[in-house]
């Protein structure tokens, strides 16, 4: 982290640019809530949603959706529906404006024409164009106001190749058109030239991730080739127009994978001398500064500098709440002042690695644009080496306030259709009307002090309180690498075992059968899984004789003891997470991330059964004056699981630890396609857990388990 001391160095200078560029932002405005009376329709909606929480998301809501409704009758329906939410409390305005009886009536009409128009104006303010035309007199005029620019085509997020070759083709279109228009646009200096040379007039924004529509670091090698191929047809076709390319990050699962990707490609002799490249680092995510160090050493390898744009980054919401589900550490900073430290840090070390690094600050934050603005001029960094960038209808002025000291600015201009830019505009109001944005800060006139001082992180919430609420095991995240290569060498290591024999489990001991399924790949058939035993008559009887044995002296076992069994089961399983998971992926073909999510409610099952039944066990007391009534539970004696295949570990390990926990016996028959894999998750825990008799392991053919069942004695 930076240290103190260089904080102060360039502390009274940043104030001092901050408080020019400050004016700059402020000039020809009143105070918002003077001015509220007077904006437009989409002015007004964006202002509501500052003061009301309850609107802001119900609007939202109906904002995400509003591209997709077909008729006015239907946004009026809508409109109705979302903002009369108890939730929500209505501006004067807006509630007259919803007062009317039925969604196809005059007055619904013109509620639905007005709000729909408003959306669309708002989304216009934030989306440079809809068509090539409307995005190239959007860069027409940017280029008059001295301004560069960088075009993001939307709807990005591809589900089949052809939508991944299509996204290709149109980039390669998109440039191929504004080259063309370029040729006739006059030399900007501010913006074209540096130092004496030339810098690309286009350049775009693109996101990997696009590139190949099963784009996943679990299969980080076939993601790498089939995006690198694209890559590279995107940069050759770009050094041939002349055009620069730069590369979005997105989620932080892709993170990893996306800069090893880059790093790669760019090392390739066709690729090592290219200057017009970038990629970009988002400061809100606490291992960002190790990847920029990483980025540096990488760069001073490779010997041609190309640009990192630093940006605070534009899924916080998403990553927070995907971490809170999965039980993972949150990768971003929990606190906005400790995203703002972390980017003013990264932005020193990037600029005091100006020669292998081109730095492009992305930031609508005036005290974070003065500071860098401050560093480059007390290292006297050159001009080719720097530049500043914000996102199209967002910090205008502040945009041109930079432009007016001299130094390059780049405005991020998002292109297409309004319903796959439905959800980028979204994050745009997310990030205006949020508390803690500098644009609603200095648009509500916040103290100059206040805004301007340097950040001081807060310290980071206590996690969930230890009281007894049941916490979740997590999943695995797969972004990491370290859990990346558990896996394979699991899957690598149980193919080595493939092909085993799997018995029947009765009274404690495996017992021959007549008869043996084959259990195969479902994705590769000539890969046999293993040979599993299929019980008879006969030996479903035995089965049952030797669970109505145990039961006796299994329920008067201490709850306490069944609890701790299970506990150990659960622990168990933890240990062979990864080989379980493969398992399952061989034998039912289910993909990794859903086989890790079984494992961690199987584990969960274990864990959760042992707490309620410890709870269960107390009884309750139900007493009323002269009387002593006391409430427990008892075991009933056998339970049969006949379990799916599509839930091969999770639904048979819930059944079967229920039923013993309680003091039952259980007695297990699988699905013929999944028996392996309950053989291994199940066998290895209990044949030495419980008494001898109170759990078997009864593979049976699903054509004959009635008959074997019919013709067995009672289970009670």
């Amino acid at each position: 982290m930076v240290s103190q001391a260089s904080d102060r160095r360039y502390e009274s200078q940043t104030q001092a640019i901050a408080r020019q560029l400050l004016i700059a932002t402020r000039e020809g405005r009143s105070l918002f809530a003077q001015m509220r009376d007077q904006m437009r329709w989409d002015d007004k909606l964006l202002g509501w949603t500052m003061g009301n929480p309850g609107l802001r998301v119900q609007l939202f809501r109906l904002i995400d959706c509003l591209p997709s409704l077909r008729s006015k009758t239907e946004i009026a329906r809508h409109l109705q529906e979302y903002l009369s939410d108890p939730s929500v409390e209505l501006p004067a305005a807006l509630k007259g404006m919803l007062n009317f009886a039925n969604a196809d009536s005059m007055p619904g009409q013109v509620a639905a024409t007005t709000v729909s128009t408003a959306v669309e104006t708002l989304a216009h303010k934030y989306i440079s164009g809809e068509t090539t035309q409307q995005v190239l007199k959007t860069l027409e005029r940017l280029r008059k106001d001295k301004m560069a620019f960088t075009v993001d085509l939307l709807g990005e997020a591809v589900i089949t190749e052809a939508e991944a070759q299509s996204y290709l083709d149109r980039y390669l279109d998109l440039m191929a058109q504004l080259t063309e228009a370029a040729q006739q646009w006059s030399t900007v200096p501010a913006i074209d030239l540096a130092d004496g040379e030339s810098l690309p007039k286009v350049q775009v924004s693109v996101k990997l991730t696009a590139f190949y529509s099963q784009f996943d670091p679990l299969d980080a090698q076939g993601s790498e080739a089939r995006v690198s191929d694209r890559i590279r047809i995107l940069l050759r076709r770009a050094q041939e127009l002349g055009a620069a390319v730069h590369f979005d990050m997105e989620q932080y699962a892709y993170k990893d994978l996306t800069l090893s990707i880059l790093k790669r490609i760019l090392l390739e002799d066709e690729f090592r001398d290219r200057a017009e490249i970038g990629m970009t680092l988002q400061a809100y995510l606490r291992d960002s500064e190790q990847d920029l160090h990483g980025l540096i050493a990488w760069a001073k390898e490779r010997g041609t500098p190309l640009t990192v744009r630093l940006v605070k980054g534009a899924y916080w919401d998403q990553e927070t709440i995907k971490a809170a589900q999965k039980d993972w550490k949150q990768p971003v900073y929990d606190q906005k002042p400790a995203t703002d430290a972390n980017f003013e840090t990264m932005t020193r070390l990037l600029l005091e690695n100006h020669e292998c690094l081109y730095a492009a600050i992305g930031s609508h934050n005036v005290r974070t644009q003065a500071h860098a603005i401050a560093i480059a001029k007390a290292l006297d960094i050159p001009r080719r080496r720097v530049e500043f960038q914000v996102l199209y209808g967002m910090g205008d002025k502040l945009a041109r306030a930079i432009a007016d000291q001299g130094y390059r600015v780049r405005v991020y201009c998002p292109y297409g259709e309004l319903i796959p830019g439905m959800s980028y505009l979204i994050r745009r109001l997310l990030e205006n009307t949020a508390n803690s944005s500098f644009l609603r800060q200095n648009l509500e006139e916040r103290p100059v002090d206040e805004i301007l001082a340097p950040p001081s992180p807060l310290p980071s919430p206590s996690s969930l309180p230890t009281s007894s609420l049941f916490h979740n095991v997590a999943d695995t995240d797969y972004a990491e690498v370290e859990s990346r290569d558990r896996i394979q060498t699991a899957l690598r290591s149980v193919r080595q075992r493939l092909g085993g024999t799997y018995l029947p489990l009765i009274d404690g001991k495996y017992v021959e059968t007549t008869e043996k399924l084959t259990s195969v790949n479902p994705s590769q058939f000539r890969e046999v899984v293993g040979q599993v035993g299929m019980i008879n008559v006969e030996q479903a009887e035995m089965a049952i004789a030797a669970a109505k044995s145990a039961f006796p002296g299994w329920q008067k076992t201490p709850v306490s003891q069944r609890a701790e069994v299970l506990r150990k089961a659960a622990d168990l399983l933890t240990q062979r997470r990864e080989d379980l998971i493969a398992w399952m992926v061989l034998e039912t073909g289910k993909p990794v991330r859903e086989a890790d999510g079984e494992v961690s409610e199987a584990i969960d099952f274990c864990r959760y059964y042992a707490n309620d039944m410890e709870r269960l066990s107390e009884g309750y007391s139900y007493d009323l004056p002269g009387e002593t009534n006391r409430y427990h539970y008892y075991p009933r004696g056998i339970v049969v699981v006949i379990s799916p295949w599509n839930f091969p570990l999770a639904i048979p390990m819930g059944m079967v630890v229920a039923a013993l926990v309680t003091g039952n016996c259980a007695l297990l028959k699988p699905a013929e396609t999944s028996s392996v894999i309950a053989a291994k998750s199940l066998r290895f825990s209990w044949k030495r857990a419980f008494p001898v008799g109170c759990f078997s392991l009864c593979q049976a053919m699903g054509h004959r388990w009635a008959l074997i069942w019919s013709n067995t004695a009672t289970c009670r």
